[in-house]
């Protein structure tokens, strides 16, 4: 998760539920870990070996910012979903059957990403409350802004020197 945090850009791409967006990128990046992780245990992690990689972040990065509004210049690039839920359902589908599911060859591992792309992508992920993966309640693992009542400002101002 570090490696993918220090290759991020200074600033976070723009949205209108910028809060969401930041938080989503959270999970994405926890989820992107989990399937990283799990190839250095060969057949125990993954039936057969997958090459996922940072570009697989990148596209479901910016598939998670057109659901939360991306605007360029301030200008949102979907006028109609202004005011609509975040699709978590369409947002699942195409992080674990379109992008990473796409280099899936094995049907147990097909079910695998499906189910952690259940449990980390939903309206609990972007909850004011610190979301907390499943199953880590003992552990640091943590968004790690407290963002209740917390109004931020432009990251772009924060970051410009």
């Amino acid at each position: 998760m570090l490696r993918l945090f220090n290759n991020q850009g200074k600033t976070f791409t723009t949205c209108e539920k910028a809060r969401e967006f930041r938080k989503a990128v959270f999970g994405l990046a926890w989820f992107h870990t989990i399937l990283i992780e799990r190839k250095k245990f060969k057949t125990l992690g993954w039936n057969v070996s997958y090459s996922f990689n940072d570009s697989d972040y990148q596209v479901c990065e910016d598939t998670i910012a057109n659901s939360c509004g991306r605007t360029i210049d301030g200008v949102p690039i979907n006028a109609d979903a202004k005011g609509q839920k975040i699709n978590w359902q369409a947002i699942q589908y195409l992080i674990a059957e379109a992008n990473y599911g796409g280099r899936i060859t094995d049907d147990r591992d097909r079910r695998l990403i499906k189910v952690y792309a259940r449990e980390i992508f939903d309206d609990v992920l972007v909850a004011i409350e610190k979301w907390r993966p499943t199953g880590t309640e003992e552990l640091n693992y943590v968004y790690p802004a407290d963002e209740a009542g917390t109004k931020h400002p432009d990251l772009a101002s924060i970051f410009t020197p």
